[in-house]
């Protein structure tokens, strides 16, 4: 059985072939620490996925980002939906579910050479208790469609460069949206009509990002869908849940800056 560490099948997806000069030099100071307190193996459709959390684990005092909270999510259902909010595949909550709330929304950007101006990690906060296990964040086997999508679980694909975080009710009125607007507009583009515009104004926020990376796109008064940069564009990208010693949600992490290949038979 193959085992893959879990940043590894990114790269492997076509992200990969960018200069990985910052990434070493923190993969070099994280050596101090002990590996297997940052590492976890998890079992997905019965392949062994490994994951290290040292970047992550406290994006908040790493000094490699630059952090900024782009919006507040509205949760009425308390499922989670993380995506690509254009090509809108795997657009299905999480396994886990929240107490219906607003949450807050950060995105990190990347301050060193190889990756500055680019988010690297966007999250959602539920809570601020202490993360006291990492996972990948999976979506239930039952909602996917066939083994390619089981084997891939606690990632999914960007083809437009953007990810995003929404409400799974929200996430299907945007849905909705998206198909009115064609319907309506057959000529029309909703990227370029309806999006670009909002991440235009945007462009110079916060003044660490290379410019139009974030908007918090709201859908009615009750709900809003918030989109972000994916680092390089597109590829393959993991999603991490953090919970507390009560197995809650902490938080959610979207990772688009770990693009190491490597591959243990």
């Amino acid at each position: 059985m193959k085992k893959y560490k879990l940043f590894i099948i990114i790269g492997f997806f076509g992200v990969f072939g960018c200069n990985q000069t910052a990434k070493e030099q923190k993969a070099e100071e994280l050596k101090s620490t002990t590996e297997t307190e940052k590492t976890v193996n998890q079992t997905i459709f019965g392949e062994e996925v490994t994951f290290n959390y040292s970047d992550f684990e406290d994006l908040k005092n790493n000094k490699y980002y630059d952090r900024f909270e782009i919006g507040t999510l509205s949760t009425p259902t308390g499922q989670i939906v993380c995506t690509d909010p254009m090509y809108r595949e795997l657009g299905l909550p999480q396994s886990w579910t929240v107490k219906p709330g607003d949450y807050p929304v950060n995105i990190y950007i990347g301050l060193e050479e190889d990756f500055q101006g680019r988010v690297a990690y966007a999250e959602i906060i539920f809570s601020q208790s202490a993360v006291t296990e990492w996972r990948m964040s999976l979506i239930s086997e039952d909602l996917l469609q066939d083994d390619f999508e089981k084997k891939m679980n606690g990632m999914y694909p960007v083809e437009n460069g953007l990810g995003s975080f929404s409400d799974y009710s929200v996430w299907k009125s945007y849905c909705s949206k998206i198909e009115e607007f064609y319907e309506n507009t057959p000529e029309g583009n909703f990227y370029l009509d309806e999006l670009e515009p909002l991440f235009k104004a945007n462009e110079n926020i916060p003044q660490s990002s290379r410019g139009e990376d974030w908007i918090n796109y709201r859908i009615s008064d009750t709900g809003n869908i918030i989109m972000f940069g994916t680092g390089y564009g597109d590829g393959f990208y993991p999603r991490y849940v953090g919970y507390d010693k009560y197995g809650n949600a902490v938080k959610l992490i979207t990772d688009y800056i770990q693009l190491t290949y490597d591959e243990e038979k």
